[in-house]
């Protein structure tokens, strides 16, 4: 049992892989934004509070000065206040207008009074301070403010500075923390994600080992037959429609070469059996001239069937379009049939004109095989109307009308088909092949034109070819 499967490209990538990487950037993306949007503000809210401490304590600084101008004992009560012998965060220098050095806090040394930002006067609010990094590879917040004392506005110079080493290493193992639940993350969102596709493209998988099942001898199968998710409703309705076609090119191919091996087995017998039949006993030469030339005609049979065949397979090889004067081309096809149509005394009209874009050669051939097929199947008498019509819209209409046996409405369907031929067409005209018809179909669509047919038994068929506009 063949199956039909189809190879992978080398170059192609999964559609696991393909959806997990993007599961996993946009993974990536929402965390990323998430752990910033975190740390950012983390760290907006302790420099916040870093900011607000030091606003607090100039303020407390300068409401003691202006109480107290001349008590440094209180100033100092206050700096040391609990930090005897400890690391503090919280270091304060106290300079008068001229620059003098009155108090500081152990440790302040370190930090150059110019490294300080430009105080603000008493009275006016205090900005945020600045960063600074010392030279014992500690980080500060410096912020100044000027207290008023004695009636002065710039009594004393406040210069107060907070440690943020620690706050900063916090922040450092923080961003170390998050990067690791990030990796942990995105590990986790690609498992996950392998899973959630796979899973989800199960269906697929189900799909096409179901499509593997379908064999050239199993074409009437359906995928849609099958419970599949919405998302893939779309695809199994074009599976179908695809399967429809391929069943019915099948349907049409085991017709086509069913038919072919009738219609070339009748030529065939036909010759073996004159030549069985010639060889049977010893015979004149004219018998056996009787013989060759009943042969030739059987060949030139098999050599026209052959021909159609073969156009059948290639229409669209050799087709040069021009405009053609439909009437004149008209014209040269009933002088052509003039002989066939006077023996069965049959009368031929031609009405009307028109110019239609069309290779030349077919199209003899086309409205040539119409009225092939109407002299043959006309009877004595009979009479065959040919009409060219310029519609509106620019196309040719041309019109074939007989008079002869007319095809029944069950067979009508049929007349376009290669190899059909009606039980009456066949006793009427046994050198037919029918691939006339089918023929005359593939020029109109090569054409880009359209072929109709109406027809009564008894009463005569109509033949219509109409070209579109040049």
């Amino acid at each position: 049992m063949c199956s039909m499967s189809l190879p992978k490209t080398a170059a192609s990538t999964s559609i696991t892989t393909r959806l997990t990487l993007l599961y996993l950037l946009s993974t990536l993306v929402i965390l990323i934004a998430i752990n910033g949007f975190l740390l950012v503000t983390l760290i907006d809210d302790l420099e916040l509070e870093d900011n607000d401490f030091l606003t607090e304590q100039i303020y407390d600084l300068q409401s003691i000065i202006t109480r107290h101008p001349d008590s440094a004992a209180t100033l100092r009560d206050h700096i040391l206040s609990d930090r005897q012998g400890k690391p503090t965060r919280y270091l304060v220098r106290i300079q008068d207008a001229q620059g003098t050095t009155i108090l500081e806090s152990p440790g302040m040394s370190s930090i150059s009074s110019v490294s300080f930002p430009p105080p603000v006067l008493s009275g006016i609010k205090v900005g945020r301070g600045i960063k600074y990094e010392g030279a014992d590879s500690r980080h500060y917040l410096l912020n100044a403010a000027w207290a008023e004392g004695s009636g002065e506005l710039n009594f004393r110079l406040l210069q107060v500075a907070l440690d943020v080493t620690d706050e900063l290493a916090l922040m450092n193992k923080y961003r170390m923390k998050m990067a690791a639940s990030l990796l942990v993350g995105l590990c986790l969102a690609g498992g996950i994600g392998i899973f959630i596709t796979r899973k989800g493209l199960q269906p697929l998988r189900e799909m096409a080992a179901s499509i593997e099942q379908i064999t050239a001898t199993g074409l009437h199968q359906r995928v849609g037959n099958g419970r599949w998710p919405e998302e893939l409703s779309q695809l199994t309705v074009s599976l179908d429609a695809m399967l429809t076609r391929l069943e019915e090119s099948f349907n049409r191919l085991s017709d086509f070469s069913a038919n072919l091996a009738h219609e070339l087995r009748t030529p065939i017998n036909n010759l073996r059996g004159e030549a069985e039949v010639a060889l049977s006993r010893t015979r004149s030469a004219d018998e056996y001239r009787d013989v060759i030339e009943s042969s030739i005609e059987e060949y030139e049979r098999l050599s026209r069937m052959i021909t159609d065949i073969l156009f059948l397979a290639r229409p669209e090889q050799g087709i040069e379009k021009q405009p053609l004067d439909a009437a004149a081309e008209v014209g040269i096809l009933i002088e052509y049939f003039h002989d066939i149509a006077e023996e069965s005394n049959i009368t031929v009209d031609l009405q009307g004109s028109g110019t239609v874009s069309a290779d030349p050669r077919l199209f003899q051939r086309a409205v040539g095989n119409i009225i092939s097929n109407a002299l043959h199947y006309t009877g004595e008498g009979g009479h065959l109307s040919i009409s060219i019509d310029t519609l509106p819209e620019g196309s040719v209409s041309l019109n074939i009308r007989d008079s002869g046996i007319g095809i029944s409405p069950a067979e009508l369907p049929s007349v376009f088909d290669r190899f059909y031929r009606s039980a009456s067409t066949r006793h009427l005209h046994h050198q037919g092949s029918g691939l006339g018809l089918a023929i005359v179909l593939s020029i109109m669509e090569l054409h880009g034109g359209t072929v109709s047919i109406a027809s009564e038994p008894g009463k005569g068929t109509s033949v219509t070819l109409r070209f579109p506009r040049q």
